[in-house]
């Protein structure tokens, strides 16, 4: 982190301070999760390849992403309410700032808000509903390390161009009204050449039973997202639902990618995606967690399938800490290609 990141974040932590203690009205808060991990990582791809050389080392944020993170509420009176978050990714690894270097640094969230009997509006950047519905019908949840859907969604072999978050952009969600939830979210494209991005989700919980529906039309995107080119746009709808039975809880999702008018034709073609997922509490701390992900393009040489099988042991050391164990397998069917099998053990921190 340099000097001037340093100096962003004291500045912000009391200002945050001062906030707390001029207005008894309102509240600021630090927050954040430490997640960090050791062992032998090996994905699928050409045998003898970067990526299917099995390599030990410690990793961040593969169960949950690292963060720090500001925010704030202000009663404004009438049921009103003026939020605010700012959130930024972390290498615990190394300390550097970031998922990678192409990261801004408020890349996860830096955004405000007002919320109401009417919902609430947001502004700013913040996670797209993709992501959100990616992440709640699968027992790994947002793990870009291990869960299935989420690797083959933003992983190397993810065909999504436009990141887990959008930044320059609008979402209201609707209040929850018997379970019942909507929400809507626009990205300009800001520039002469690139069109706006649009999402939206409904979803319904009630007691044990969930189920979810996000779609979004990407027609921008930024760094570390190479930028969607003019006049080319990239759909997905997935389907996410669960059941909690108290002995085990079920996940399920299906999703479809389409995208047209990119250069390359493998960015064209329809991807298919599919993840069904367990949780079972062993005891009164711990529970194992199983989750099977597959995807299929439809090329013109024939289908292409990545398959990836995760399972793992997740035990709460107390309500901010926990430890884990997880093997995963990676699997491409592409002729010339190896599996590679990952074995990780970590803890996380939440503060």
């Amino acid at each position: 982190m340099s000097t001037s990141q340093k100096q962003m974040l004291a500045a912000v932590a009391l200002s945050l301070g001062a906030a707390g203690a001029s207005h008894a009205q309102s509240t600021a808060n630090v927050y954040g999760i430490l997640d960090l991990s050791f062992g032998s990582f090996q994905y699928a791809g050409l045998d003898n390849s970067a990526d299917n050389k099995s390599t030990t080392k410690v990793e961040s944020g593969q169960l949950t992403t690292s963060f720090i993170g500001f925010k704030g509420t202000e009663d404004l009176g009438g049921g009103l309410k003026a939020m605010f978050a700012l959130e930024s990714f972390m290498r615990m690894d190394t300390g550097a700032s970031g998922r990678s270097d192409s990261d801004v640094f408020w890349a996860r969230a830096a955004n405000v808000a007002l919320a109401g009997d009417f919902g609430k509006a947001v502004i700013g950047r913040m996670d797209n509903f993709l992501y959100q519905q990616a992440l709640a019908f699968n027992p790994f949840g947002g793990s870009f390390g291990f869960s299935p859907t989420i690797r083959l969604t933003y992983g190397k072999w993810g065909p999504d161009k436009g990141d887990s978050g959008w930044g320059n952009s609008i979402a209201y969600y609707t209040p929850n009204l018997s379970g019942f939830t909507a929400a809507v979210q626009i990205q300009p494209g800001e520039s002469q050449t690139e069109s706006t991005s649009t999402g939206v989700m409904a979803g319904y919980a009630n007691g044990p039973f969930a189920i979810g529906f996000g779609y979004q039309s990407v027609k921008s995107a930024e760094a570390p997202k190479a930028n969607v080119p003019d006049g080319a746009k990239q759909t997905f709808g997935l389907l996410g639902t669960s059941y909690d039975f108290g002995a085990v809880k079920l996940f399920g999702q299906y999703g479809q990618y389409k995208g047209s008018g990119f250069t390359a034709a493998t960015d064209n073609v329809k991807t298919k995606l599919y993840q069904l997922g367990v949780s079972v509490p062993v005891t009164a701390d711990g529970k194992v967690l199983a989750s099977y992900g597959s995807q299929t393009k439809e090329l013109l040489t024939g289908d292409v399938k990545h398959e990836i099988l995760t399972l793992g042991y997740d035990h709460n050391l107390s309500k901010r800490t926990d430890v884990y164990a997880i093997f995963m397998r990676d699997d491409d069917d592409r002729t010339g290609y190896k599996a590679g099998n990952t074995v990780a053990f970590g803890i996380r921190h939440r503060f």
